[in-house]
């Protein structure tokens, strides 16, 4: 099976019509490669246009017509489900074929198996004066499992410390204050191997 996704939960009414629209389009001038979908476009646009009028009744707040909203929202998310299956089975793994269908392709983990990127764009913060305290931030990597970050007084031939987050951000606490330190981050992911980031430094206030 390929690897197709909807991503209907992180979709507004608006971007879900949007790949609605996407798909049933796509799939209209693909009739070659899409001759007898299952369910049928017609089906698919109709549930389209319901969904589409109880969005603009739901607009007013209305309770029952919100209840309807979801209720339409549910159904096109049915059918394009089943559409995904029909693509699924049609695309027998191919990629560019999911693709040519309007629907996505989410990224699995073996996408992210090999060695770690290098972390991008650390950054060190000082907090106020006499705290001792420096926030770390890199950017965001999704293969990310781990975020490690490092420091050490500046020019000097100590080792480095390590402090884990999870996030991309992490505050180090207890460094000595008005002393030079340099820092360091590195993407921890299923390869556990690190790949750091320049070394960026920062006065502890």
């Amino acid at each position: 099976m390929s690897q197709l996704t909807i991503n209907e939960k992180d979709q507004t009414d608006v971007q879900l019509m949007q790949t609605a629209e996407q798909i049933a389009t796509k799939m209209a001038n693909e009739k070659t490669l899409f001759p007898t979908p299952v369910p049928a476009l017609t089906a698919l646009e109709a549930a389209l246009v319901a969904f589409r009028n109880s969005a603009t009744e739901a607009a007013y707040r209305d309770t029952r017509a919100i209840m309807i909203r979801k209720q339409k929202r549910q159904e096109l998310v049915y059918i394009l489900k089943e559409l995904g299956k029909y693509v699924d089975t049609v695309a027998n793994n191919d990629d560019t074929i999911v693709l040519a269908a309007g629907f996505n392709i989410k990224k699995t983990s073996t996408s992210y198996a090999g060695l770690v990127p290098k972390a991008q764009r650390p950054i060190a913060e000082p907090s106020q004066i006499g705290s001792g305290r420096i926030t770390l931030k890199t950017d965001v990597w999704a293969g990310a499992r781990m975020y490690q970050y490092q420091f050490r007084p500046k020019g000097s031939e100590q080792e480095w410390t390590s402090q884990l987050s999870s996030k991309s951000t992490c505050v180090v606490e207890g460094l000595d204050t008005f002393k030079e330190y340099e820092f360091r981050v590195s993407y921890i992911g299923i390869n556990p191997t690190p790949n750091y980031s320049d070394i960026t430094s920062s006065f502890v206030l």
